[in-house]
């Protein structure tokens, strides 16, 4: 709605005046009964499949041509089109992850429509494509979606997705070959990917196949977590967690870098506070134990030796703070190692033998790096104001990688040593346009009660002095953060002459 009030100001009286010639809409007959009360869904055809359903794709077809007849008139169009794309074209790579000596990543050339997936053989080593989704559907529509190389670096299991919706097909990849196996899981849904250290298989995360028909209207009701044997058919996979009691449940599960502990996150909808189980995968029979009851609190496991976890979580600290707990004690307790800042703590994550830890300071991203016992051990110096992301790693092994983004700089990837508490550029996109050209400050003003409110203000460095064409956005709500991020389309006015202003307002994420 902002989007379009704002195009809607910026449009002459003359096109202002015009109104566009709107599809007609059918209405159904639908009326459905909920809670005693007959509640009317006329609309409820529009839920149908665009790619299946003639008369819901010749109802799109329409508005778009009523929406494209009026964007189509407007004055600057077609140059502003021409450099967004010239803009929007540039490499790019995702955070890799390592397994073994290889290192995976996905990639995009720069308009591909999906991503690609590749791998290095060492650090150092030539690049290869592993995967290419664009040959997947001639529509383009058909993504590759999770996805995680087994602790070796043998297999690469990874879910595809088709068409936007949330279900997920996970299939098998031999790495050193390039083949396919013959494995496949399907009816996968808000999952992760978690394998078992020998690289047997993995865990995952799966609903009840739906009726015929029914697989995008169908409840996500009683969650469960299983485990896939690599070469067994689906039918063999056997349930590793579940709470029939609480069918509103969702479960996720992952394995510890030592891989002697499964452990299972639940949660209900989208609420961030959690229940954790562990179990321990040496024994014959796997047996999920509670270490933390009750959905009261978000938590997040950071890395583990041994026995003993260390947990992020808000719980008495609002802002976050960092706890560590002895799984195996007949009565596990959890002792304070960082304390809550006045920053937000974003995560955690232990890496070598340090713990790597992210705060959002005033909506731009800052890192800390600790020892396990809580002492700090240095800053984390980030490029400039922006938003970083990664810093994924194991236990015993220092490297880490993390991604970072501003408004005037698209992602690019460092290679990080938590030993030395150094970055290095692992890569860097070319670009169409010199990000030093352009300024990033962060103001603040008064809210109505006289809180503080930041706002990050983007403009050209050579521009002159005194007010501007300014394109102002502010969202609050949900615990979301207006944090720095890329954005070509923005760029453009602002290299057009233009000034952007983010205000962080208030109801986001970014003061907890």
């Amino acid at each position: 709605m902002k989007s379009f009030l704002f195009a809607a100001a910026m449009l002459p009286a003359t096109l202002m005046a015009q109104t566009p010639s709107y599809p007609v809409t059918a209405k159904g007959d639908v009326v459905e009964t909920a809670f005693g009360t007959r509640v009317a869904d006329p609309y409820r055809w529009l839920e149908n499949d665009v790619r299946v359903d003639p008369k819901v794709r010749d109802w799109v077809t329409a508005q778009n041509a009523a929406t494209d007849a009026v964007l189509k008139a407007l004055p600057g169009r077609a140059a502003f089109a021409t450099r967004m794309k010239a803009l929007y074209d540039f490499e790019r790579e995702g955070t890799p992850r390592k397994a073994g000596n290889r290192y995976f990543y996905s990639r995009n050339t720069g308009l591909q429509n999906q991503s690609t997936l590749w791998l290095r053989d060492g650090v150092n080593g030539a690049p290869r494509q592993l995967l290419d989704p664009n040959t997947w559907a001639k529509d383009g529509a058909t993504a590759l979606a999770e996805w995680m190389p087994s602790d070796d670096g043998r297999y690469l299991a990874y879910a595809v997705q088709d068409g936007g919706t949330d279900w997920r097909t996970v299939e098998v990849l031999d790495v050193a070959s390039g083949a396919k196996l013959t494995d496949r899981v399907e009816w996968v849904k808000f999952s992760q990917l978690a394998w078992r250290p020998d690289g047997s298989g993995f865990f995952y995360s799966r609903f009840a196949a739906p009726t015929q028909g029914a697989q995008f209207q169908s409840l996500n009701l009683n969650q469960q977590v299983y485990f896939h044997r690599i070469g067994t058919p689906q039918s063999a996979d056997t349930l590793a967690y579940a709470t029939p009691d609480r069918p509103k449940l969702n479960h996720t599960a992952q394995v510890t870098d030592d891989g002697r502990y499964l452990v299972v996150t639940t949660s209900e909808g989208t609420d961030p506070r959690v229940e954790v189980h562990v179990a321990r995968l040496g024994e014959a029979k796997l047996v999920a134990r509670p270490l933390i009851a009750g959905l009261k609190h978000d938590w997040n496991l950071a890395g583990s030796v041994g026995s003993r976890f260390w947990f992020s979580t808000d719980k008495d600290a609002p802002k976050g703070r960092v706890v560590a707990v002895d799984v195996d004690a007949a009565r596990p307790v959890f002792a304070p190692v960082i304390g809550e800042a006045s920053d937000t703590l974003v995560g955690a994550q232990l890496v070598g033998r340090r713990l790597i830890v992210a705060y959002l300071g005033d909506a731009k991203s800052e890192a800390e790096l600790f020892e396990l016992d809580g002492r700090r051990a240095g800053t984390v110096k980030l490029p400039d104001i922006g938003t970083a992301s990664g810093f994924g790693g194991k236990t015993g092994d220092g490297e880490s990688f993390y991604t970072f983004t501003s408004f005037a700089t698209p992602p690019t990837v460092y290679r990080y040593d938590s030993a030395t508490n150094t970055s290095a550029p692992f890569f860097q996109p070319k670009l169409a346009f010199d990000p030093a050209l352009y300024r990033t400050d962060q103001v603040f003003y008064a809210s109505k009660d006289g809180t503080k409110v930041p706002m990050f203000v983007v403009r050209r460095k050579d521009l002159a002095a005194g007010p501007q064409p300014t394109l102002l956005y502010g969202y609050g709500g949900f615990n979301i953060s207006m944090t720095p991020g890329f954005s070509a389309t923005r760029l453009a006015w602002i290299e057009a002459g233009g000034v952007l202003a983010i205000a962080n307002l208030r109801g986001g994420g970014e003061y907890g």
